[in-house]
């Protein structure tokens, strides 16, 4: 029996500058936290700190150090940061840049491949995960941080929460890499003021963390994807594996598939490397569907005609 593997295409996918319009920047590494009336305070046993060692840009970064969920550092703002006005707009994002020194090359998704979903209850750390995705970056790592929690304190003493995948995330030569989620996906912002106070950082795993840059991105890139194959002629029995490149700017995506139209399942599958045997003869009609994980965006979808001769 034979088996036909058809490989993954990489697609690392610069960002476009011209994808993120009218940025509100929260955390700028060019000026000292205390010029931008930010000060930092540990939570629970984590500590949090300003760093010159590491920089994305300029000479600054916050470093922060935790050991679980339930402890990190917290980042107060002398004035609020009132994203009332971007909430509204399903296309604003907050991009968090961070450094995570000790990270090893490999094991991680090509373009924008398969990152968590959901999010979980605000401030019981124990829910779903939000996926997030890398940006305009090169190289896959594999960290053993695997996902950063992030709550939202706003001035009416209320909570939102978000956790962040940061597992397979791809990042630059230097070490950067950026994840975002849009305001609108973080769980419990609806209900409160959207006027925040403070924003607390820490991880699941004995780890250090280097915030780079913290900022509200517009981002309306449309999903947009390709499967690595148009057409197949197969013989009966053999076996496929099918890959796609999927991107939607800051907006991480997953894979669906449907192996066969006239079937009546739309997915049979979910991930950006899927295999499948075709067990009978016939002409096949498979359909790819490539979605943002917050569900804010139209899909992308496109097929892939296969023929399996007897």
């Amino acid at each position: 029996m034979m088996k036909q593997v058809i490989n993954a295409i990489c697609m690392g996918g610069i960002l476009a500058m011209s994808a993120f319009a009218n940025a509100q920047t929260i955390y700028e590494p060019t000026q000292s936290a205390k010029a931008q009336g930010i000060t930092l305070q540990g939570w629970g046993s984590g500590s949090i700190a300003e760093a010159d060692e590491m920089a994305y840009d300029g000479s600054n970064s916050i470093r922060v150090s935790s050991r679980n969920f339930f402890q990190g550092g917290k980042i107060n703002f002398s004035k609020s940061v009132n994203v009332a006005s971007q909430y509204s707009d399903k296309g604003n994002l907050l991009k968090f840049t961070f450094n995570v020194p000790g990270a090893t090359s490999g094991g991680g998704n090509a373009g924008g491949g398969r990152l968590g979903g959901g999010m979980s209850g605000a401030g019981d750390g124990r829910g779903g995960d939000a996926g997030a995705g890398g940006i305009g970056q090169s190289t896959p790592t594999d960290i053993s941080l695997s996902k950063i929690r992030v709550i939202f304190t706003t001035t009416d003493g209320k909570h939102g929460e978000a956790y962040l995948d940061v597992a397979n995330v791809l990042k630059d030569e230097r070490g950067w890499f950026s994840v975002a989620i849009p305001l609108q996906s973080i769980r419990g912002l609806d209900k409160t003021n959207k006027m925040i106070s403070n924003i607390s950082l820490s991880g699941d795993a004995v780890s250090t963390m280097y915030l780079g840059q913290l900022e509200i991105v517009r981002d309306t890139t449309p999903v947009f994807g390709e499967p690595n194959v148009r057409e197949l002629n197969l013989a009966f029995g053999d076996e496929v594996t099918f890959s796609a490149t999927g991107y939607a700017g800051a907006t991480p995506v997953k894979f669906l598939w449907d192996f066969d139209a006239s079937d009546g399942i739309s997915v049979d599958a979910e991930g950006q490397v899927v295999s499948r045997k075709f067990r009978r003869e016939g002409t096949f009609t498979v359909t790819l569907t490539i979605v943002d994980i917050y569900g804010l965006k139209t899909p992308y979808k496109t097929t892939i005609s296969v023929t399996v001769n007897p």
